[in-house]
């Protein structure tokens, strides 16, 4: 092969690489909204979740919060909805 096809199938290779990487991103992004919505949205309106930006101490205590109040979680499923929060929510 020449020099000029492999570059062309390195350039492809990574590109494809890249497109797999941010669509993991994005599914993982898709489960931890799911879960949010089917975690905070029992009591209230999920929209109120979001209309506050908050950094992860604050977010961390609002869950704390809402667990005191009966929300029943996970540690994993804690850690998902807060970095999701944080990353999404924060200030």
């Amino acid at each position: 092969m020449s020099k000029c096809h492999w570059v062309r199938y390195f350039l492809v290779s990574v590109s494809l690489l890249i497109l797999l990487f941010l669509e993991g991103c994005a599914n993982s992004n898709d489960k931890q909204l799911k879960l949010v919505k089917q975690k905070c949205g029992v009591c209230h309106p999920v929209e109120l979740v979001f209309n506050k930006k908050r950094d992860i101490d604050e977010w961390n205590r609002v869950i704390h919060g809402m667990k005191v109040r009966g929300l029943k979680l996970t540690e994993k499923e804690e850690n998902e909805i807060v970095g999701y929060l944080t990353k999404n929510y924060g200030k």
